[in-house]
């Protein structure tokens, strides 16, 4: 694994946590226990995390939840930045050995549970990203009412929508909204 795929991984954990509430499921809380924690944790490579999550984490980890999230909903970079920044500040950087040589890894001061762990990994990768690729690839869904997030990785910087399945509502409710404007 490079530096760029330990980020990229970082990243998927910083989106992929914030959109563990998404509106558009029946139930739109995904980290409704323990079990589902330690399945998200696991989907995101974090197996030792996995093992050691107890029930006293989930409303700890969802507030870190809120305050990543809020990063996407920022109104400025410097306002996105600071709150990251704050994610950071108990924490300090250790050059730790990986498979593809030397990279940074953010340890808290004081870790007193599992969302003192994931904020300073989720924070620097974000970081690095406001830092290399723009704070304006920072997005929440268009296609209301979805409020999922996503980093817009393409080329012409022109993604709108978190996945597919939602591009896919919006084009069809155009569809709709065109074919009754001709039949009128």
């Amino acid at each position: 694994m490079n530096g760029g795929h330990l980020q990229q991984r970082e990243i998927d954990l910083a989106v992929g946590l914030v959109n563990t509430w998404d509106v558009l499921d029946d139930e739109p809380e995904f980290l409704t226990g323990v079990g589902k924690l330690r399945n998200f944790l696991e989907q995101h490579g974090l197996e030792r995390e996995a093992r050691v999550a107890a029930e006293g984490d989930l409303k700890r980890v969802r507030s870190l939840r809120r305050r990543v999230r809020s990063v996407f909903e920022a109104e400025t970079e410097a306002e996105a930045v600071e709150i990251l920044n704050d994610l950071l500040a108990d924490s300090v950087p250790q050059l730790r050995p990986g498979k593809e040589g030397w990279r940074f890894d953010y340890e808290p001061r004081r870790a007193r549970d599992l969302a003192d762990r994931l904020a300073p990994r989720v924070a620097a990768a974000l970081l690095v990203a406001i830092q290399t690729e723009g704070w304006e690839r920072f997005g929440v869904c268009d296609a209301l009412p979805c409020r999922c997030v996503y980093l817009d990785r393409s080329r012409n910087r022109s993604r709108r929508y978190c996945c597919q399945l939602c591009a896919d509502r919006i084009a069809a409710a155009a569809y709709r909204e065109r074919a009754k404007e001709r039949s009128a």
